[in-house]
């Protein structure tokens, strides 16, 4: 079977799926609990190795299928969408480091026992300066010892932890000499000392448990290391922009659902007043023309960045200039969604803020898109500051 079968092959697996997500996401919003019978499926199936390499069960999908496939299923389900991109990011983004054992060890877990990992925790590099130490930044400490690591710290918001069981690290390692001391390590959530606190309080994306974990002085053997001590950052440069790609996919496919919505509803719905049937009713067609404009475009957004991130990845280096176009795409693609599906809200009327209804729980989902690293101010900076040219080396600001 050819590599285009194949993909298309799961293409359609997904569009089966996002149909059972669809089904199921109402019940676990209102119980406000983790999906565990979403990810069984998704393994089952084999979608969740999608972003690996043929070897271990995937197919090796780019930047744009993984888009596609990520927002399709969104369109289901956002909160098991949100944990499944974090986990085909990350898997996309460590599986270019071919030449670790562990990690080869870790993806046939993955393809075998239908496993998942988590996302790193944010390092905050971006934020570093000479007044800043990188230890107050990353929240979480490394330190070397007989045979391995000794981890100590907190990982916050890690979705999906109630099910997932590889949670890899950044971690400041204070001896390693280099100028950001970032190591990276794969704990596993079995690992003593690895402890789950239940935070999750959000009104978003309640079904990903987003709950933090707490290391206190968990051992990490030494063949657990990712990359090199202290290069954590360099090391695994493609996870910024796999980030930025499927977490800005999984609020398109919310946009997408929101729409799609909105015109069964407009065909059927009438005007209180008038009782002529909306779909007919100038300010709801200009209304739906807007929110069509802005869900393509937005989708255009992500196609052209998926593109030339799929180009650059063959190449086998990534641009400073694609960088920013990630920043740009995760701002424009959020804040699109947004709108879309605020507008679908007003037009289908005071119904749409009942609690359980479709359109209230895409609400409240589609908020958190914002608030995904790096936010709106810090995302404005960093453009900013390399469309200038501007170099922040004692302050930020100056």
């Amino acid at each position: 079977m050819s590599i285009s079968a194949a993909v298309q092959d799961w293409r359609e697996i997904a569009g089966e799926m996002k149909l059972i997500l669809a089904e199921r996401a109402a019940h676990a919003d209102a119980a406000a609990r983790f999906p565990h019978e979403n990810f069984t499926d998704l393994a089952r199936k084999g979608l969740h190795t999608l972003t690996l390499r043929e070897g271990y069960g995937g197919q090796n999908i780019g930047f744009e299928q993984t888009f596609e496939l990520i927002a399709e299923l969104a369109a289901g389900c956002g909160s098991t969408a949100l944990c499944l991109a974090m986990h085909y990011y990350t898997l996309a983004g460590l599986g270019a480091m071919t030449d670790n054992a562990m990690l080869e060890d870790v993806f046939r877990d993955i393809q075998r026992n239908g496993e998942y990992m988590s996302s790193f925790n944010q390092p905050n590099a971006m934020l570093l300066t000479a007044r800043v130490a990188p230890k107050d930044m990353v929240k979480i400490e490394i330190r070397r010892t007989e045979g391995g690591y000794i981890v100590n710290g907190r990982k916050a918001f890690v979705s999906g932890c109630e099910r997932f069981k590889y949670l890899p690290i950044y971690g400041y390692q204070e001896d390693t000499g280099t100028r950001l001391g970032m190591t990276a390590l794969m704990v596993t959530r079995e690992d003593p000392g690895v402890r789950i606190d239940e935070a999750w309080r959000s009104a978003a994306m309640k079904g990903t448990k987003s709950h933090h974990v707490t290391l206190d002085e968990v051992f990490v053997p030494a063949d657990r290391l990712i990359g090199r001590e202290g290069h954590a950052i360099e090391d695994t440069n493609e996870l910024s922009h796999w980030s930025r790609l499927a977490i800005s996919s999984v609020y398109q496919g919310i946009a997408q659902a929101a729409f799609d919505h909105i015109v069964s509803v407009l065909g059927k719905k009438r005007d209180m007043y008038s009782q002529t049937p909306l779909a007919f009713m100038p300010g709801s067609q200009f209304t739906l023309a807007d929110m069509r404009i802005k869900l393509e475009t937005a989708a255009n957004q992500l196609r052209v960045f998926a593109r030339r991130a799929d180009r650059e990845r063959e190449q086998g280096r990534f641009t400073d200039d694609l960088f920013q176009q990630s920043l740009i795409t995760k701002y424009y693609v959020t804040h699109m969604a947004n709108e879309i599906v605020w507008q679908a809200m007003q037009l289908e009327g005071m119904s749409a803020l009942n609690e359980g209804e479709l359109l209230e729980r895409l609400y409240r989902d589609v908020r958190a898109a914002t608030y995904h690293q790096p936010g709106d101010d810090l995302l404005k900076e960093l453009l900013a500051k390399k469309t200038l040219g501007v170099v922040s080396v004692k302050n930020r600001w100056c």
